[in-house]
């Protein structure tokens, strides 16, 4: 039974006090009590729940055969019973982890703005930060439309819907590397312009980002490269350890953002190419701080992990990989505990 002290600032036979209510109790001082749970994977804090995307037929939709270079893939198919397979085992990692998992299910006859809709299994397209989701307006015609079904999820669960990316505004939020819980890293690219940045830059900052570091990347023009995928998003190239502790590939990213981040303090774990673009390797999940959940194969950048003191879990996902995502791309961050800042 709630009793009148339990309203903030009562004071009897008056009005609410509006003014203090207003200036004093914020959105996310009343988050859990209105939506249930403290929305929010800020940084690097302990993983505590996630979403996921089962592969399905669809992704293997012979359409995509027919050009793969427009599809943003080399053409080769994965062998969909092993994928399940590896993405199963991905899932029980996590479960082991004590960490929820929920499935992000499309129905029958799911359909993108132009027909048939690729990159279902991407559940990084869950974007949360602190208090909700930002809901993203993707590059490629062919990812167009996936928001809807993210959208009628988050709010099957509960999660509040921070805002959504529109106008001419591009960008997969979902890739943006959340370094620490006030530091962020961007990046223009194919999938992402200056007009949707500006559009999230305040919900960023208001959540609690002190730093929103925009990296700019290189991009395709009239022929496709293996390289293209890593051009695209952020969490292709960089991954957070530890505050100040990072995995990067710098092919990908431009040296200013290099730059930046050594001017932080940050210590850098180079990549070896050879690495990156077989096994994805910077596209890892960050568990906890010096703690990550790796594909495996990525032998030099594991023992140099090691060396830094950092626990590595390395699971088996290169048939996952043929469909152009790693572990990071696979998985939507939907609530992780308080972590470490960089600005303290």
């Amino acid at each position: 039974m709630n009793e009148l002290r339990d309203f903030p600032f009562y004071e009897p036979n008056k009005p609410p006090q509006y003014y203090k209510y207003h200036s004093k109790i914020s959105y996310l001082d009343e988050l859990e009590r209105i939506w249930g749970k403290r929305w929010g994977a800020q940084g690097i804090g302990k993983l505590r729940e996630v979403t996921v995307a089962k592969p399905t037929e669809k992704e293997l939709d012979p359409l995509f055969d027919r050009d793969p270079a427009y599809f943003m893939y080399d053409g080769t198919k994965p062998n969909l019973e092993l994928a399940r397979e590896q993405h199963d085992n991905m899932v029980s990692a996590y479960k082991r982890e004590g960490i929820k998992v929920h499935y992000i299910e499309f129905p029958e006859g799911a359909r993108g703005a132009y027909g048939a809709l690729r990159g279902g299994i991407w559940a990084a397209t869950c974007f949360v930060i602190n208090g909700g989701a930002i809901i993203e307006r993707q590059g490629p015609p062919f990812w167009r439309g996936i928001a809807q079904y993210t959208t009628k999820f988050l709010a099957g669960l509960g999660c509040p819907i921070l805002y959504t990316i529109h106008g001419k505004g591009v960008c997969t939020v979902g890739a943006f590397t959340r370094m620490t819980d006030d530091f962020i890293v961007g990046m223009l690219s194919t999938d992402c312009n200056e007009e949707a940045i500006e559009q999230v830059r305040p919900i960023l900052e208001r959540s609690g980002y002190k730093e929103i570091l925009i990296a700019r990347s290189p991009g395709p023009l009239n022929y496709f490269y293996d390289e293209a995928l890593h051009w695209m998003h952020p969490d292709m190239w960089i991954a957070p350890v530890d505050v100040r502790l990072a995995l990067i590939y710098p092919p990908a990213c431009d040296y200013q953002t290099i730059r930046r981040l050594m001017e932080l303090g940050y210590k850098l774990i180079e990549v070896p190419r050879e690495e990156q673009l077989k096994y994805f390797t910077c596209n890892s999940i960050t568990l906890e701080p010096r703690r990550m959940l790796m594909a495996e194969g990525s032998k030099k950048t594991v023992a140099a992990l090691k060396s830094e003191g950092v626990e590595v879990i390395e699971i088996p996902y290169n048939e996952m990989m043929k469909f152009t995502g790693g572990l990071r791309c696979t998985t939507g961050h939907l609530i992780r505990a308080p972590g470490p800042k960089l600005f303290e």
